[in-house]
């Protein structure tokens, strides 16, 4: 399974420092995964990576900063993901349902303790930016948005969807998957999710989301 927020892929040498804000990025999100959003602070982040303050200031401005381009990775991996697995589904309905799936399950059996703490760390986070720094998330979450509403679009033209606004269809979907995976993921913030449970969640919310789409 994929979840919204994927695991980074590790850089291809830890030790360059040329791209430090890459640098930095992957040591937030680590930090996420050990101790949720109490320990992700900049003086962890700058003892974690071995840069000086002054080299996380050239980067961000400040923790929000950051913060939002754990976002931005993780998002833009996110779709990458996706694309790459609805790439053999047969239909638009079909990639939508996968998607849908995927955000709702996430990453269970895999690192689930680690995944939850992040998860519900970037669950408040995405709370917060929505109302302080609202078109810095609405960039990090384009690229997702774009290819929910490209399927949506797949479907319009094969009439198998209803004629609508593709992008409002697509943030309708995800505002209404992210919101119910938030309190999820809130609720099992130091536990573990159950498997069953969320995959019956991720089928009625899909049901309802199907039906809000079809023609």
């Amino acid at each position: 399974m994929v979840s919204a927020y994927p695991k980074l892929a590790p850089l291809a040498d830890a030790a360059d420092e040329r791209d430090r804000s890459g640098l930095l990025i992957q040591a937030a999100y680590d930090l996420l995964d050990e101790s949720g959003l109490e320990g992700l602070t900049i003086r962890a982040v700058l003892s974690r990576t071995g840069l000086a303050r002054r080299a996380f200031y050239e980067c961000f401005q400040g923790k929000d900063d950051l913060v939002l381009a754990v976002f931005d990775s993780s998002l833009r991996a996110a779709a990458l993901q996706f694309r790459e697995v609805t790439a053999r589904c047969a239909s638009p309905e079909e990639a939508l349902k996968t998607i849908v799936r995927n955000i709702v399950v996430g990453q269970l059996g895999q690192d689930h303790v680690g995944a939850n703490r992040r998860g519900a760390a970037l669950s408040r986070e995405h709370l917060r930016l929505a109302q302080t720094r609202p078109g810095e998330l609405q960039s990090a979450l384009q690229p997702l948005l774009d290819l929910i509403a490209g399927y949506v679009s797949e479907g319009m033209a094969e009439g198998e969807f209803r004629k609508a606004d593709s992008q409002l269809q697509a943030r309708l979907i995800y505002n209404l998957v992210s919101t119910t995976v938030h309190t999820m993921l809130l609720a099992e913030e130091e536990g573990m999710g159950d498997r069953r449970e969320r995959e019956e969640l991720a089928d009625a919310i899909w049901e309802f989301c199907r039906r809000g789409v079809l023609a």
